[in-house]
């Protein structure tokens, strides 16, 4: 199993508590502004809670990889912690400083792939990489959702 430690940084033109409950809202499948992402709320608690999961379904270079996320820790409108099951493991930390009524946001996601196509992959494959632009195009498409409402 290939180890990914891979940290992305963005700022977004809304404060923080808009871009920390558009993450929420993205990852419980209620808006749909993350490119190439897929996301539900599984069972019945909120996902502003401890416990909560989220099923999400990503897309690149036409294969899909399928992972859980549990929300495991919570500080509103500065934290978010999950825990990562599926053809990714690991944890996933998003935090949200506000800056001049902007928000400074982080992603870091440490982990390692967890299915066996994608570990063979691995060494050909720049998956810190691949995230990162993903990612990076997920805070543009956030900014953009936002400024739009």
């Amino acid at each position: 199993m290939p180890k990914v430690d891979v940290t992305d940084k963005g700022v977004i033109d809304r404060p923080p508590q808009e871009v920390f409950r558009a993450v929420l809202n993205e990852y419980s499948g209620v808006t749909h502004w993350m490119p190439a992402l897929q996301s539900k709320l599984r069972g019945n608690i909120s996902v502003d809670c401890v416990g909560a999961i989220c099923d999400v379904t990503a897309g690149s270079r036409g294969m899909s990889t399928h992972f859980f996320l549990e929300v495991t820790k919570l500080v509103t409108n500065e934290l978010i912690e999950f825990e990562l099951g599926g053809d990714f493991v690991g944890t996933e930390t998003w935090t949200f400083e506000p800056f001049d009524n902007k928000t400074k946001v982080q992603l870091r996601w440490v982990g390692a792939t967890n299915r066996l196509l994608l570990s063979l992959f691995s060494p050909f494959v720049d998956v810190a990489k691949m995230h990162s632009n993903a990612i990076q195009q997920g805070f543009v498409a956030c900014n953009s959702y936002l400024c739009k409402k």
